[in-house]
């Protein structure tokens, strides 16, 4: 009797609303995605010409273009990927909440580089964060794939498994961004719209395969 209880008690404990959490995921992507249209304005110069102003604003616009990207490619693959959650747990909610929290340090790390786009240091703190953000993924998939049984029953663990090989190549492709902005900032741009795509091709056609 008492085992029967203690079990229940920890069951009441890991419970966890699944269509609850998928209503706060959505809610602070769209929240941030909100957010980081605050940081598109001119630059902020006694210049009077218009055009020399939105010429400057370019950088801006790009950065706001890729972290936009950015965070709508991480919303949809969320969505694609998380029909295959019959149920969660504390640990996978606690995974969830650590992956926001990069999420919405995107708009931070965007004003950042956005006002200082050729500095080194501020393309290493956009691709540090994004490399936390794709860790913390790919350490919920992980975790998925370990437990499938009890969390993606009714999913193949194969394709489980490719989705988490993914999330831990983009991370490994957002490390590497750290360094190459020290070596060529025009690079690490380039990296943070290449290799994740790439690497999200690679997954879509060993899905399609397996299936």
């Amino acid at each position: 009797m008492k085992q029967t209880k203690s079990k229940l008690i920890s069951e009441l404990t890991n419970y966890v609303n699944l269509e609850r959490l998928t209503f706060l995921v959505d809610g602070v992507f769209a929240i941030t995605i909100t957010l980081l249209v605050l940081e598109l304005r001119l630059p902020e110069s006694n210049n009077a010409n218009l055009a020399e102003n939105l010429l400057a604003m370019l950088p801006r616009l790009y950065i706001y273009f890729i972290a936009f990207y950015s965070i709508a490619n991480h919303w949809v693959v969320h969505q694609r990927m998380f029909r295959h959650i019959t149920n969660v747990d504390t640990t996978m909610l606690w995974l969830t909440i650590l992956g926001l929290l990069f999420i919405t340090l995107i708009p931070a790390a965007t004003a950042i580089i956005g006002r200082f786009p050729g500095e080194k240091l501020a393309v290493a703190c956009f691709s540090a964060n994004s490399f936390f953000q794709a860790l913390s993924n790919w350490g919920f998939w992980a975790y998925v794939v370990k437990k499938h049984k009890l969390y993606a029953a009714q999913s193949d663990p194969r394709l489980l498994a490719i989705t988490s090989q993914v999330w831990l190549i983009i991370s490994a492709g957002w490390f590497l961004s750290i360094f190459l902005g020290y070596v060529n900032v025009y690079v690490a741009y380039a990296s943070w719209i290449l290799l994740p795509n790439l690497v999200g091709i690679w997954g879509s056609r060993r899905r399609r395969q397996l299936i």
